[in-house]
């Protein structure tokens, strides 16, 4: 069994779990309040790891290192938003609100309240804002404007959830994808390998494994916040209990 086969077997059991999640949120009427969230972080993980995997597998490695960093964010944002919600999931999720509520007034004053032709009432939006401002404080709100619900970096999101090393590998490596800076990649076609040493062999586990890494994390965590309805704690009990 090869590299790429290896680990599509196991993107394809993380979609597949993915998938499963979201079906009990939707058919026990459970994606309310307290998983509304939960449910978005998980359908953008499977969709974030089936595309990166058709990336990888028509060729397009670079490319997928966008979406793994993508995955990393997904994943460290993802875990701290349950670490919040374990405290006080209604004041986690207003807080997920309030960042994009502050998002769009942002993009809107930049048009001037304008998409397209069409006008958008200023006034519903600033009384929103303000409602907003007054509920969480102007401290708090200036946070959430500068870095999302969590009011912090992602970097301090990173450490805070002991995902630091895997923020480090987004931000210190795939960076350069994602801004055009790969220069790396795209002359190995026309240099020689005496002046230009490829490291495609280092590239692809790196992307694979940080994609399992992550989409695991993400479906074991939103699982247990909805009570181990895939059985994966259970199933982790019988192994204890069959090797103690």
């Amino acid at each position: 069994m090869d590299l790429l086969e290896e680990f599509a077997g196991k993107i394809d059991l993380i979609i597949l779990a993915g998938h499963n999640l979201l079906d009990v949120m939707k058919q026990e009427q459970k994606v309310d309040e307290r998983n509304l969230i939960v449910y978005t972080f998980v359908r953008k993980t499977i969709r974030i790891v089936a595309s990166l995997m058709n990336l990888v597998k028509t060729g397009f490695e670079e490319e997928a290192q966008i979406l793994a960093r993508a995955l990393i964010e997904t994943r460290i944002n993802c875990d701290y938003f349950l670490l919040m919600a374990k405290e006080d999931y209604k004041n986690a999720t207003g807080r997920v609100i309030a960042a994009l509520m502050f998002d769009k007034l942002k993009a809107l004053r930049a048009t001037n309240f304008k998409i397209g032709d069409q006008q958008i009432d200023r006034k519903w939006w600033e009384k929103t804002e303000k409602e907003i401002k007054d509920s969480c404080g102007e401290a708090l709100s200036n946070k959430i404007k500068k870095y999302g619900f969590s009011g912090v970096s992602l970097e301090a999101r990173a450490a805070k959830t002991g995902n630091k090393e895997l923020y480090d590998l987004a931000y210190r490596l795939y960076s350069r994808n994602v801004h055009a800076m790969d220069i790396n990649e795209q002359l190995g076609d026309v240099l020689t390998p005496e002046r230009f040493p490829k490291y495609e062999e280092t590239l692809l586990p790196a992307v694979l494994a940080a994609s399992c890494l992550c989409g695991k994390a993400v479906i074991e965590g939103v699982n247990d916040w909805l009570g181990d309805p895939l059985g994966i704690e259970k199933a982790r009990g019988g192994e204890s209990e069959k090797t103690s």
